[in-house]
């Protein structure tokens, strides 16, 4: 019996995990021939690329080259392609497209290319038999890959056809899921496949759309990846041996295991990236065999007392938050050493970010997550005494600026819940920027402290604005009498419309605080903003006593809070108009939360903009608060409020009773009232009534106009 043919494969993967691949190829009894970056090559029979197909993990793709060209133009690289008997490959009548890589230093336009590679193809079919097939860049019946060298080129057929990494089990994903190969070589290199026969557990203490974890349970049942997928692209080739893929095929099905030799957990903050785990789990079939978990990281408890944690928390270069993501990292290092003592971790993340987590790991492997640079940090745990807390690095301290900032936090806690007492008010800002270098402000609420951190761009890579956030954090605790769970962190910075109301966290944590005889539903981590505008303290209080038996219009009016003062003092009926659904529901159970039935008022999810301008009733009392800027698919365009104010308060007074009042309030910096609105009616600058004594440093403005 004749030896079968051998053929070189070229198996490209994610930078890093070339050696990973190798040692996979091995174990699949297959001929590693070279590793290159980013890719290995290796030699074997049809069959054992179909093997390849179904088994690899890490793989990117399974190229079998057809053609190697040395051209230097496009023309020649065209004639070259020219001769190759496509006809033997696939028919004319299968849809076909042609994907590309290029090496660092190629002087080559890979889209021309391309494109002069497609037309060779066609040009061939065309002169042998008069017919032509088609291009389809989204579903082809096959798959071509060109590799645009420096001088040497390769044009391969993609025998696995779509990515290796999607599975088919994705339904969803989180913010940055990482891709499927890469969690798989992670795993790879946690040694999770021996760890799992030995019953050793693994946990996600960050789980999000759950790929470590569907990778995991596919490890440990033996689950060859390619039984999930529906198609390859081999399939439309007219040379495949379908009877050497069914044989490889049966082998697969016949390895996978019902039983999952070791527990596999899952943890989350967030209840959507649960529902997308989930979904995924299912999909892939192993949702039996992992156990997911609804849970702050710091609620984080180990199932036994060995184990596995892998991880990819977020970090800034993913999701944007460089400047205060070291805060995320400090925490995930205290839970690992508090909780996970007598485990090894094995986390993904960019060399800065590890460095936050201060633990000292044995073993650093350079990944590439796409085009960032990470570091697989692997951790072997010793954790500290019971009962004790865990300790930071000595760099991980206060610097000696900080108690300046804690001084001045101290003093203004005296002086301001004292204030607070005497006014019946439950939140207030303690601490306002006061210090330059300390450019942060404080709220306290009844059960907690909000800081928020204003962060400028450049920030992101300054090692001193880091301290300063770290001099805050390190501090307010102790200055503000509360311990360091209770204090809440909000990263502000310049944002584009909508940022201020997006959610950042899903934990539902809502309280009912008091402002004199109000009260009001807030929710102090889930958003930026917690539904309640201390600064507009002020004006609740005005709208409460100006309003009583009056008609009252509350344009953006959020979560309805001054809509509900005015009718807790008394309105006839408050009209509230707002964009979204979600604040407009809060706003009635603001309603709710001070003995009011909200059926008795009215509530519009609408522009405020558009509605103002079609509106035909009449209010005895205006307050409008827009945003500085937005945009409303509801709208034909953005509201700028330094251009488009004049036409919304034109468009108020018309709608105002000719003894009414309207309030407009603003944070926009440099505003300036139109002088038109000053020519046409009654308008005086209210700033200093408005502005609460605990927020002078940076006061909002207020102006009332009269027809």
């Amino acid at each position: 019996m004749s030896e079968p043919q051998r053929f070189r494969w070229v198996l490209p993967c994610p930078r890093g995990c070339e050696e990973v691949l190798a040692e996979e190829v091995r174990a699949l009894d297959v001929e590693v021939a070279d590793l290159r970056p980013t890719a290995v090559h290796v030699r074997g029979s049809l069959q054992e690329g179909y093997r390849l197909c179904l088994w690899s993990r890490v793989a990117s793709r399974v190229l079998l080259p057809i053609v190697e060209i040395d051209a230097e133009t496009d023309t020649a690289l065209y004639e070259a392609l020219c001769e190759v008997e496509w006809w033997k490959h696939f028919d004319p009548t299968k849809t076909f497209a042609i994907g590309s890589s290029q090496a660092p230093r190629s002087p080559f336009p890979s889209h021309y290319w391309v494109q002069r590679a497609k037309d060779a193809i066609v040009d061939s079919f065309r002169e042998h038999s008069g017919a032509r097939p088609s291009v389809d860049k989204r579903s082809p019946a096959l798959r071509f890959h060109l590799h645009i060298g420096e001088k040497k080129h390769e044009l391969a057929l993609d025998f696995s056809g779509e990515a290796l990494h999607r599975r088919g089990y994705r339904q969803s994903g989180g913010k940055a899921p990482l891709k499927e190969n890469l969690a798989a070589a992670i795993l790879y290199l946690a040694k999770w496949p021996e760890a799992a026969s030995q019953g050793v557990p693994l946990m996600d203490p960050t789980c999000g759309s759950g790929t470590f974890l569907v990778e995991a349970a596919l490890m440990a049942t033996s689950c060859a990846p390619g039984l999930i997928r529906e198609r390859f692209g081999f399939e439309s080739w007219l040379q495949h041996d379908s009877k050497a893929f069914e044989r490889e095929l049966a082998d697969a099905q016949a390895s996978r295991k019902a039983e999952c030799p070791a527990p596999i957990f899952g943890l989350d903050a967030s209840d959507a990236a649960l529902s997308s785990a989930r979904e995924n789990l299912r999909a892939a079939g192993v949702e039996e065999h992992v156990s997911l978990a609804l849970k702050e990281l710091a609620n984080a408890e180990k199932p036994a007392e060995h184990g596995l944690v892998v991880c990819n928390p977020p970090y800034g270069h993913r999701l944007g938050d460089e400047g205060t993501m070291f805060l995320f990292y400090q925490a995930l290092g205290d839970v690992l050493k508090r909780v996970f003592d007598g485990w090894t971790a094995y986390v993904l993340a960019t060399p800065g970010n590890i460095k936050d987590l201060g633990l000292k790991p044995v073993r650093r492997h350079v990944l590439y997550n796409g085009a960032i640079e990470c570091r697989l940090a692997e951790i072997p745990i010793r954790g500290v005494a019971k009962g004790e807390a865990p300790k930071g690095p000595a760099w991980r301290k206060p610097s000696e600026k900080a108690a300046m900032f804690a001084n001045r936090v101290k003093k203004n806690r005296k002086k301001w819940s004292r204030w607070a007492k005497r006014n019946g008010v439950e939140c207030y800002r303690i601490y306002d920027a006061d210090i330059p270098e300390y450019n942060v402000a404080v709220d306290r609420y009844p059960s907690k402290a909000i800081v928020h951190i204003f962060q400028k761009e450049r920030d992101a890579q300054d090692e001193s604005a880091k301290q300063r956030v770290q001099d805050v954090l390190l501090t307010l605790p102790e200055a503000l009498g509360i311990e360091a769970a209770d204090l809440v962190v909000k990263l502000r910075r310049k944002h584009d419309q909508g940022d201020q109301y997006a959610r950042i966290a899903e934990q539902e944590s809502e309280i009912v605080v008091s402002e004199g005889d109000l009260r009001f539903i807030v929710n102090l981590e889930d958003r930026i903003d917690t539904g309640l505008f201390l600064d507009h303290r002020a004006v609740r209080a005005y709208a409460a006593e100006r309003c009583k038996g009056r008609r009252m219009l509350n344009l953006f009016a959020y979560t309805c809070s001054v809509s509900v003062a005015a009718a807790v003092g008394g309105a006839k009926q408050t009209t509230s108009v707002d964009l979204s659904n979600t604040y407009l529901d809060w706003g009635k159970r603001n309603y709710e939360a001070n003995g009011l039935d909200p059926s008795k008022h009215r509530f519009f999810r609408d522009d405020a903009m558009r509605w103002i301008a079609k509106n035909r009733n009449n209010f005895d009392w205006i307050f409008i608060n827009p945003p500085t800027f937005s945009r409303s698919k509801m709208s034909k365009g953005a509201f700028n409020i330094h251009k488009d104010h004049r036409s919304l308060i034109e468009h108020a007074m018309r709608s105002l009773d000719r003894r009414g009042e309207l309030l407009f309030t603003t944070h926009a910096r440099d505003f300036e009232l139109d002088r038109t609105l000053t020519s046409r009616f009654r308008v005086e600058d209210a700033t200093k009534q408005f502005v609460p004594p605990d927020f002078v440093r940076y006061p909002f403005q207020a102006f009332l106009l009269r027809p």
